[in-house]
């Protein structure tokens, strides 16, 4: 995939995989920092006009923390309390899919993502997510 696509997607993030892995990989600090940060960058990327019509749904592990104060009524932040997070993640995108809804799981986890093409669900992984994004943030600011 060489661009992001600018159908109506709703992205069910692994936050929690995608602020521990590799949002960890291009910034240092603590988890809850990380987990800010990256909200912070996906505010701007559901800002892109190529993703106008889509939504994000990031899933953190554990129970509820403060991660974020602005508000984006294009993202939801979930936290899956005791329910782990990947059933959480597979639960949503099994229910969209049956409803005709087009979604995407965004997480670095083999495991989720095998599972979710079991379902016919799509999936890519953070690297690629990221990439894609960045690509078009890159282009937007020019």
């Amino acid at each position: 995939m060489k661009r992001i696509s600018s159908k109506a997607t709703v992205y069910l993030i692994d936050g929690s995989n995608f602020s521990r892995s590799f949002w960890d990989n291009l910034r240092s600090g603590k988890p809850d920092a990380l987990e800010t940060e990256f909200l912070n960058w996906l505010d701007a990327v559901s800002r892109l006009e190529v993703l106008s019509v889509s939504s994000f749904r990031v899933v953190f592990d554990g129970e509820f923390r403060h991660v974020r104060a602005l508000a984006n009524p294009s993202m939801t932040v979930y936290f899956s309390g005791r329910e782990s997070a990947d059933d959480f993640l597979l639960e949503r995108a099994y229910f969209l899919t049956m409803e005709g809804v087009r979604c995407v799981i965004v997480s670095n986890d083999r495991e989720i993502r095998e599972k979710a093409s079991g379902e016919k669900v799509a999936s890519m992984t953070c690297d690629s997510f990221y990439r894609l994004c960045d690509s078009e943030l890159r282009k937007e600011s020019k």
